[in-house]
């Protein structure tokens, strides 16, 4: 489906907005190289160093969710064209990457390449069927996680089981599901599971995440999900019984409810997509909407409130630990409550967004994290905020493409 914008759809609110986001288009079309095998970007990686990476969290993995959805609305062709760019870059690379995983693997790719297809409804892309096959020729795991392990693998298939009514797909989703049961526990915590409960990649503490990137907040989303796709109790209820441990660990913080990193600490450091109230209350949200539960709404409207009291507290704009992420849980609630003081709260952190915006002697700059830093991508740069104020611009109609 195109939305391409007119005249009457700016209003005085987003008319800032929409020039922070052909900015951040701008940005982005001006740093793309050209290669024989597609367009890339140097983005920034977790060390703070320049690299070339497939990845959806600090590489090239994740700028087509922005490019496609800015021509849906814009309907600038060179928006598709570095998309495709993107993708072919990506699944052409040669050299060690992960294979597996929506943030950090070729997932993310494939994620991408339909993401695509859906918007502008082509056919299922190869890269997206490939994908498909080497998450399900291998034996499910390590890592349970969402934004690199089982579940995010999970609810990939999920997503390609929805675009094509293949049920190999739906059944390799519920594969995930079994094995992430399986490493479940059940004791006086609630029920929990580890990052890496076999400690095979040697690198995760032995703790209880609750965030929704490496915590079982995350899990519980995933299984949400496949409950509704294939209307198994089983899933409802382990979902159900997840989100229950979570809730046990909320607590009181800025107006609203917010969590530890963990369930083995009171200290809450972190009010962000990828831990704490940002990010867990969209879970909760979607629980609301499949499992039915009110109290899940209530909950979610809570870590709203801590999101927006804690505000800019990272000084830090982006969606993976900044205002684009805690943005986008505010106008999840406006959309599920029709309350507009969210949509408002929304604007706020929008326009706050935009302020991060740098004046460089090559033009509109948009950094990372770090100041003086600048890249494209989706979790830690711009292509991630772009496409949240897209989102905020169309008052959410364009969804999230990795909740």
């Amino acid at each position: 489906m195109r939305f391409f914008a007119t005249k009457g759809d700016v209003s005085p609110d987003t008319e800032p907005l929409e020039a922070a986001i052909h900015s951040i288009f701008g940005f982005i079309e001006r740093t793309a190289e050209r290669t024989d095998t597609g367009i890339t970007w140097e983005t920034i990686n977790y060390k703070n160093e320049p690299h070339h990476s497939i990845s959806v969290f600090n590489g090239v993995g994740g700028i087509s969710f922005f490019l496609v959805d800015y021509y849906r609305r814009y309907g600038n062709p060179v928006a598709l064209e570095l998309s495709q760019g993107a993708i072919d870059w990506c699944t052409n690379l040669q050299g060690e990457h992960f294979k597996r995983g929506l943030h950090f693997g070729q997932t993310g790719v494939a994620a991408a390449a339909l993401h695509r297809a859906v918007a502008l409804h082509e056919p299922t892309p190869e890269v997206a069927i490939a994908n498909a096959k080497v998450i399900l020729a291998g034996p499910p795991g390590p890592i349970t996680d969402l934004i690199g392990g089982e579940a995010s693998n999970g609810f990939y298939l999920l997503k390609l089981w929805q675009h094509t009514g293949d049920t190999t797909y739906l059944q390799g989703a519920e594969r995930c599901a079994i094995w992430l049961e399986q490493q479940l526990v059940r004791d006086e915590h609630g029920t929990h599971c580890l990052i890496d409960p076999q400690n095979s990649m040697n690198g995760f503490p032995d703790k209880i995440f609750l965030g929704v990137a490496h915590g079982v907040s995350g899990v519980a989303h995933f299984l949400t999900y496949l409950a509704e796709e294939t209307h198994n109790e089983r899933w409802a209820n382990l979902a159900r019984d997840i989100f229950a441990t979570v809730t046990r660990y909320a607590r009181q913080s800025m107006g609203g409810l917010n969590w530890p990193n963990r369930i083995d600490t009171e200290e809450l450091t972190r009010c962000q997509w990828s831990h704490g109230a940002a990010g867990i209350g969209l879970t909760y949200l979607n629980a609301h909407r499949v499992l039915g539960d009110p109290e899940f709404l209530e909950t979610a409207i809570q870590a709203a409130e801590a999101t927006y009291g804690y505000g800019d507290y990272r000084n830090n704009y982006t969606q993976c630990t900044g205002l684009a992420g805690g943005g986008e849980l505010l106008l999840e609630v406006y959309r599920a409550t029709g309350d507009s003081k969210w949509k408002d709260r929304a604007v706020d952190f929008a326009h706050q967004c935009i302020a991060y915006r740098e004046m460089t002697p090559e033009g509109d700059a948009w950094p990372t994290d770090a100041k003086g830093l600048y890249s494209a991508d989706f979790d830690y740069g711009a292509s991630g905020v772009g496409h949240f104020l897209l989102r905020v611009c169309y008052d959410g109609k364009i969804p999230m493409p990795l909740m």
